[in-house]
């Protein structure tokens, strides 16, 4: 796939042109399998984390999360398939090719548009898409940590029903189900430990229920891996945002481009 012609290369020999687009799409895989390795850390890290306390999330979350290791490992081999091309060209050529792809290496970036591989931007833009989504599920995490650390929130009546076994790739873990009783109303909850059945006892209530914030913390190192991850997953939603920002103005100055150019008079 060649993509958009690349700015520059139509005064060049075609093989040169054919070692920049080379490059390009070296350079655009290289930062689709950084975006999706991120993206799916960042939900495996959320899930395992989940459900080592209890509350693992829905099956849907695991499978956008297998789906980004799928679309990691594809990346890594389009990286692969891109630096073999390159290889099998001479250093000559090569060289003639560097300095121009180098110029116009800017304009590859995911925020840019129209743009010039369509696979690996859609690639990248999946995975920063899924970086957002997971962050805003993240959200009530940081909340309700430093709510637990620094003592804030009700104290209510844990009441253990029964037991029930999650496991990940790695291990497995084994909590306990039963109801919380919060206001008056007795709601289903998940304890992250093996406790004792029909032993009721006090916990502290998460202060924001949503999301990854429904699991319950019960003690000051799960309140900082909450805090600490998901701090970490809302910084990188905020530099996607800053993306999304870029890639909108872009969008606006091709579309005024277009209308100017379709208004333009002809002669």
């Amino acid at each position: 796939m060649t993509g958009t012609p690349v700015p520059g290369t139509d005064a060049v020999e075609p093989d040169v042109a054919a070692a920049v687009r080379a490059l390009h799409r070296r350079d655009g895989w290289t930062r689709a399998t950084i975006t999706s390795f991120i993206a799916c850390a960042l939900g495996e890290g959320s899930y395992a984390s989940a459900t080592s306390q209890g509350t693992p999330p829905p099956s849907w979350f695991l499978g956008i999360v297998i789906a980004l290791a799928a679309l990691t490992v594809v990346s890594i081999i389009a990286v692969i398939a891109a630096s073999a091309q390159l290889r099998h060209m001479p250093p000559a050529l090569k060289a003639q090719a560097a300095p121009i792809a180098a110029r116009h290496r800017h304009g590859s970036r995911a925020h840019h548009y129209p743009p010039r591989h369509l696979v690996s931007w859609i690639v990248r833009w999946a995975g920063m898409l899924i970086i957002l989504f997971v962050a805003v599920v993240a959200i009530p995490a940081p909340v309700n940590g430093v709510a637990y650390l620094a003592g804030a929130g009700p104290t209510v009546t844990f009441d253990p029903v029964s037991h029930q076994t999650n496991c990940t790739q790695y291990d497995c873990q084994t909590s306990t189900d039963g109801i919380l009783e919060t206001g008056g109303v007795g709601v289903s909850a998940t304890w992250p430990n093996v406790v004792p059945l029909g032993r009721p006892f006090g916990v502290r209530e998460p202060v924001w229920k949503w999301g990854l914030g429904e699991a319950l913390i019960d003690s000051d190192g799960i309140a900082v891996v909450a805090i600490v991850l998901s701090l970490l997953i809302e910084g990188l939603a905020v530099l996607v945002l800053i993306r999304v920002v870029r890639l909108a103005r872009t969008w606006r100055r091709h579309r005024q481009l277009l209308t100017g150019i379709a208004s333009a008079p002809a002669g």
